[in-house]
């Protein structure tokens, strides 16, 4: 079970490729200048390339948290557009991080309709 400060949260889902090295600084600079959001909204969560780890990033009243799963086996299911991001709700995070495959749980959305 989540904890229960992540209820209220919108949680968005990056679909490109983040390269592991970076570490919160440079995530929190992928939410603003690359998805247009700002970094204290939302639940962020991004993957590497081989689809088998997972970097969770939200605010926390005064700093970031940042998680990270790493599958043992397996490969997390996101899908392949890179011009869109992912809304979901709490209860499909808790599914993909599960591992279940996200692309039959999480609702699709264009980028451009947040931005307006």
């Amino acid at each position: 079970m989540m904890a229960s400060w992540l209820r209220s949260r919108k949680i968005w889902v990056y679909t490109q490729v983040v390269d592991f090295r970076k570490q919160l600084d440079g995530l929190v600079g992928i939410i603003g200048n690359e998805m247009g959001l700002k970094s204290e909204d939302g639940i962020y969560v991004f993957r590497n390339r081989n689809r088998d780890k997972l970097k969770i990033i939200l605010w926390d009243r005064n700093g970031f948290v940042m998680g990270y799963k790493r599958l043992e086996r397996g490969r997390f299911d996101f899908p392949e557009d890179d011009d869109e991001i992912i809304k979901m709700d709490l209860k499909q995070l808790e599914m993909l991080v599960s591992g279940m495959p996200m692309v039959r749980v999480g609702k699709r959305e264009k980028m451009d309709l947040f931005l307006s």
